[in-house]
């Protein structure tokens, strides 16, 4: 028999926290920020599904340009923000980081974009413009308005 509220709270913190845990400050973002090669021909970006310009938005990570390392990650995947708690980076980006084959941890490259992208939702920035209006309408929409 399960019985109803069987965990402690810490068994549910222990049992269900985040894979990648959300970085404290932006020091702790920055120290594992630096420590990218910015590779020119980047594996992490060519094992990247939804091909995230990596390098890239860890630069604007190390430089505190978090609004547009936001920008870059949304820009290719608008997706972005449920990328950094479900991808399974170890087998994609992470998992092509040259610091492997130095046997060294790579880069925690979900952990970074999940900063970038909470401290966007979190500061609400307005990462995109929408475009004017060019004034055209849908015909079938015209016709249902106007009966």
């Amino acid at each position: 028999m399960i019985k109803h509220n069987r965990l402690s709270s810490e068994q549910y913190a222990e049992n269900f926290s985040d894979i990648h845990p959300p970085y404290e400050s932006i020091t702790a973002a920055k120290v594992d920020a630096n420590r990218c090669l910015f590779c020119y021909d980047a594996p992490c970006m060519k094992s990247c599904p939804t091909s995230i310009d990596v390098p890239k938005f860890i630069k604007q990570i190390a430089t505190e340009n978090i609004k547009g390392s936001a920008k870059t990650i949304f820009s290719s995947n608008i997706m972005g923000a449920g990328c950094s708690k479900v991808c399974p980076v170890e087998k994609l980006c992470e998992g092509a980081c040259v610091y492997n084959l130095l046997e060294e941890e790579p880069i925690p490259i979900a952990r970074l974009q999940r900063y970038s992208r909470e401290m966007a939702m979190k500061e609400n920035w307005q990462l995109f413009q929408r475009k004017n209006s060019t004034g055209k309408r849908w015909p079938l929409l015209v016709q249902a308005l106007q009966a």
